[in-house]
């Protein structure tokens, strides 16, 4: 299988960034806060002396654990940004922040772009009336996304709507009346990446 299914903590660990960044995840239950160190035997001993490829590949490595992308997906981003003759890095911003599993994470229907994508496969949402279970669909401004009238009352929905009730919702989305819909009202600008990561770099890096 292409996707790493493996410990999510293990990569944040080698990469130096918290997962709590990344999730709703309870903060003294994260490894990678307790343990701020490479994993392995000499993690806590070793010393990193990275080249300037070293780092534009630990912050594209980050982007990728940040928005759980594979390598094409990552690859495919870059050059579609760089090709639009505008600010690459803040169109790589756009078109990520415009993903269906991005859009129903910060909305508050899941705790992890990670849990996003698979309530979004098992067909949990509707995207404008229809059936939807693509995780990468580029959602544009005006789409209604609608949790499945089925899930309402599952425990698991009633417990991340809770969790999540206090999270600040992007202005380029807006909550409807009812807790279980939300609208696209614009494209994500200026919104900050799940992770400090320099773009840039990531930029350098496909170069």
């Amino acid at each position: 299988m292409a996707r790493y299914t493996g410990p999510r903590t293990r990569r944040a660990r080698r990469l130096g960034v918290a997962l709590a960044h990344l999730s709703t995840k309870d903060p003294d239950k994260d490894s990678s806060l307790r343990k701020p160190y490479p994993p392995g035997q000499h993690g806590p001993d070793r010393m990193v002396k990275r080249t300037e490829y070293g780092v534009r590949l630990l912050e594209k490595q980050k982007l990728k654990l940040a928005y759980e992308l594979l390598e094409h997906q990552c690859r495919r981003v870059v050059a579609r940004a760089k090709s639009t003759g505008q600010n690459a890095a803040s169109r790589i911003m756009v078109l990520l922040e415009q993903r269906f599993d991005v859009l129903v994470f910060r909305a508050g229907f899941a705790t992890s772009i990670r849990q996003a994508r698979q309530m979004v496969r098992h067909g949990a949402f509707t995207l404008d009336g229809a059936k939807a279970n693509m995780p990468g669909e580029e959602l544009r401004p005006g789409a209604v996304v609608r949790l499945r009238e089925r899930f309402h009352h599952h425990p698991l929905f009633v417990s991340i709507l809770a969790r999540t009730a206090s999270r600040p919702v992007p202005p380029h989305l807006k909550r409807a009346a009812t807790p279980f819909e939300f609208t696209v009202t614009g494209e994500p600008l200026d919104v900050e990446p799940l992770l400090p990561i320099e773009l840039t770099r990531v930029i350098e890096f496909y170069a």
